[in-house]
């Protein structure tokens, strides 16, 4: 386990957990002493995206992480892919992955799309269809691809599946910086 899946295993059990003062006051112990193991650590002038990003960093407590595999190729169609497992800390509904949550893995998943199709947009909007609830723990396989661009703006798509089920799937417009 890395560092990031403990953290993100002890923030799952915080959403859980009642917790007294006196293992509250020990549990911040620990934690002031690892964050006095990180300052003393070698600073970096950029952070690295995809390990401390707030969707993808396998190193950020807050991301899932989403876990990108290498892009497929469909009817022509370069198509980017990526796997999350939402813990307890994204629990909306009870049980249930928190609809913003998903909307933001999308952005991030169709933003990877356009970004390696060389359109280096920004998202100017994105729209979710929520198909089927999204339960805390599954197995969210995201897919995305440029469906249209113009020059200007590039139309992308992404799904949402669990297994073979599709449960969301979205749109998203991305305009060239000017």
């Amino acid at each position: 386990m890395t560092f990031g899946d403990e953290l993100r295993a002890i923030a799952d059990l915080l959403a859980r957990r009642e917790v007294d003062a006196a293992t509250a006051d020990e549990f911040a112990a620990h934690l002031a002493a690892a964050r006095a193991v990180l300052e003393s650590a070698t600073e970096v002038a950029r952070a690295d995206h995809d390990r401390v990003g707030p969707l993808r960093g396998t190193d950020n407590v807050v991301a899932p992480p989403l876990v990108f595999g290498a892009p497929a190729t469909r009817n022509g169609t370069v198509v980017v892919n990526a796997i999350a497992r939402c813990g307890d800390r994204y629990e909306g509904p009870p049980g249930l992955v928190h609809g913003g949550v998903i909307a933001a893995c999308f952005d991030e998943v169709l933003a990877v799309a356009q970004r390696d199709a060389g359109i280096g947009g920004l998202t100017r909007e994105l729209s979710v269809r929520y198909r089927r609830p999204l339960r805390v723990g599954e197995a969210l396989v995201f897919t995305a691809w440029v469906e249209r661009d113009d020059g200007r703006r590039a139309l992308v798509l992404g799904a949402c599946h669990v297994g073979d089920e599709l449960r969301a799937d979205a749109a998203a417009e991305f305009t060239r910086p000017r």
